[in-house]
């Protein structure tokens, strides 16, 4: 068995803080509203603008933006040995999910440009498929501690807010930053009957042990909420063979509120059995302007603007 040493060494060649963490593993990095920071789930951040159309096709400026080195440092990857193939099926899932984004924009585009005087033909699938920006994040949510479920029901009704703050225990309630946000199905693993083991022999690293997946989550209740403009909360429960979009905030700005970002939460689950090491597991592709891209068209304010105005708000 490799040693804690040699795992935490490997983290830490795959963790980048001259991106903010934002590029490469991340974990007990961001902040939270009460100013803690979230230990409960891990990233694998990726820049989807190395490979694809966008890294053939673009003409997008972002690598000038020394200033954004979240969306500009190079990807990192862990050692083909270690996960084999996990590189090459990464990219690949990702310009699937890039390909559909740009089929449901186009949708979008045809109902702005009904609707919104001036609208440019064409302007989401153009950002979809050529941005530079566009970001992956590959979530890993830990096991929840015992204290973390909440015995309430969210789907009677919208519960007050002080509610939801308690029933958003995996994921805080936000909204996302970009255009649209492709989604994968969630995995469950049961981590306490098949623990993850990473191997050595003769100091060379084998590949990981697969790990069985869970049919679904053994809580019903667990997992991707979302808030209407009513405030009405739905669970969202994504089948295995399909993906999810949804819409973030600079879509909301572009489209005037024609289109509103989704606020959403990830709500952890109960122990059913003896099942109180599930993780969950997903990918979210977020497809995001480029950087010099007008998303106000009042105001004249680019997508680096925005970025900036984003960080402030959250410290």
């Amino acid at each position: 068995m490799a040693t804690a040493e040699a795992v935490t060494q490997l983290y830490h060649s795959l963790s980048l803080p001259e991106a903010k963490f934002l590029t490469g593993w991340s974990h007990g990095k961001e902040a939270l509203k009460d100013g803690s920071y979230d230990t409960y789930k891990g990233s694998f951040y990726v820049n989807c603008g190395e490979f694809g159309h966008a890294s053939v096709n673009s003409q997008n400026t972002d690598v000038g933006h020394s200033a954004y080195p979240e969306v500009t440092a190079s990807n990192v990857w862990p050692p083909e040995e270690i996960l084999p193939g996990f590189r090459q099926c990464f990219e690949e899932l990702c310009n699937l999910i890039i390909d559909i984004a740009a089929s449901v924009a186009r949708a979008c585009d045809r109902y702005a440009l009904a609707k919104i005087p001036g609208y440019e033909s064409g302007y989401l699938e153009k950002v979809v498929r050529t941005s530079t920006t566009t970001k992956a994040r590959l979530l890993h949510y830990f096991p929840p501690p015992a204290y973390g479920y909440v015995e309430q029901s969210v789907v009677e009704g919208a519960p007050h807010e002080s509610s939801e703050e308690l029933l958003d225990s995996w994921c805080a309630t936000h909204i996302d930053h970009g255009c649209l946000t492709g989604l994968t199905s969630a995995v469950y693993i049961d981590e306490s009957s098949h623990e993850p083991k990473l191997s050595s022999s003769r100091g060379s690293s084998l590949p990981l042990t697969h790990l069985p997946f869970l049919p679904n989550a053994p809580d019903p209740r667990s997992g991707l909420y979302i808030r209407s403009r009513l405030g009405d909360i739905t669970r969202i429960v994504i089948p295995s063979d399909c993906l999810a979009f949804q819409t973030g905030e600079s879509l909301e700005l572009i489209t005037g509120g024609k289109f509103r970002a989704v606020p959403h939460f990830v709500r952890a689950g109960k122990a059913i059995g003896d099942t109180a090491g599930v993780a969950r597991n997903t990918l979210a592709v977020f497809t995001q302007p480029g950087l010099d891209e007008v998303v106000d068209r009042e105001t004249g304010k680019t997508y680096a603007q925005f970025s900036k105005e984003v960080a402030e708000r959250f410290g």
